[in-house]
């Protein structure tokens, strides 16, 4: 297919011609907006990538990269996180954006998303530029973004930079668990407050260009809510309410496939291998768990529950027994 970008160029009245006029005139095309001609090449330029990274051709993959990306020896590392990515998943194309940057050293999208809206704010040179971001085909709960940021230099359209980052944890951006942490801890909720604030964290740059509006609202939120879980709760927290006394020793998340969910690790001294006893104490302990850690139960789909009767070795497989269970 003949280059539309060559028979422009052909034109010597449109030297620095884009597709949307006749001079270089500064601006953002998104979407539909972007000249169709453009656009098409464009998606067959996307096209071609992916299908250099479906097919596990590296080689292939680095016609693609910039000749700064080349010399910085990225090719590889970008890769392998590209082709981990898709390995799991179909993507499609969620954005795109046909851009002539204003200004060399920084330039910046605005895009208006209701509470989710954002900036991407990026190196603006090349002058022209190309970004494009792919969410997987089939929707999960837990979803990563693939960003492309092409720049159009002397030698083609090459990638500049590339992205592979979570996007959305249980069907929701960061700018939706803020919201939801706000209300759990207007409830009191302050442990479902703390981990929304911990997973709003890990999606809050889908890429390293993108910007939620919200951004330092959320962040000064998760410090104050964090903040008063380290001021009040101490680990480890014996449960001296409970038989036996089981003391929880940690607290994190961990990913199934529906979604990213508390884990609540604790030590008990009843025997692992009595899985009619485990559960039982596990039953007793739930009764209370809003109570020593208020709300870790609620907001969330599921709890999984780690018991031990030696602490959990970095180093070393420590046996364990685990109980997933509903929240509430």
């Amino acid at each position: 297919m003949k280059s539309t970008l060559n028979l422009f160029k052909l034109l010597p009245i449109c030297a620095l011609i884009i597709f949307q006029s006749c001079s270089q005139e500064i601006g953002v095309w998104k979407n539909e907006k972007i000249a169709n001609s453009q656009r098409n090449e464009l998606h067959e330029l996307n096209d071609a990538v992916f299908k250099a990274v479906s097919a596990n051709d590296d080689k292939a993959f680095g016609n693609y990269l910039s000749s700064a990306m080349l010399q910085n020896n990225y090719a590889n590392s970008l890769f392998s996180r590209v082709y981990g990515a898709t390995r799991k998943e179909s993507f499609v194309l969620a954005n795109d954006f046909y851009v002539v940057n204003k200004y060399p050293n920084s330039d910046t999208i605005s895009i208006a998303d209701g509470k989710n809206s954002f900036k991407l704010i990026y190196t603006g040179d090349p002058q022209e530029m190309y970004i494009a971001t792919f969410l997987p085909k089939t929707k999960q709960p837990n979803q990563y973004m693939i960003s492309f940021f092409y720049g159009h230099y002397n030698y083609g359209w090459k990638i500049k930079d590339i992205d592979v980052a979570p996007y959305t944890i249980n069907g929701k951006t960061a700018p939706e668990l803020y919201e939801e942490a706000k209300s759990a801890y207007t409830a009191k909720n302050l442990f479902a407050a703390a981990d929304m604030m911990q997973l709003m964290q890990s999606c809050s740059r889908p890429n390293t260009a993108w910007q939620y509006d919200a951004e330092a609202d959320m962040y000064d939120f998760a410090g104050k809510v964090v903040g008063e879980v380290n001021a009040g709760y101490k680990f480890p927290m014996q449960l001296s309410a409970i038989s036996g006394s089981p003391t929880i020793i940690r607290l994190y998340n961990t990913t199934f496939d529906e979604g990213t969910f508390p884990n609540i690790c604790y030590l008990t001294k009843t025997n692992l291998n009595d899985r009619a006893a485990i559960e039982s104490e596990n039953a007793e302990i739930r009764k209370s768990i809003n109570k020593f850690l208020p709300g870790v139960e609620k907001s969330s789909k599921y709890i999984v529950y780690s018991a031990y009767n030696q602490m959990p070795n970095p180093n070393a497989v420590v046996k364990h027994y685990d109980i997933k269970v509903k929240g509430l």
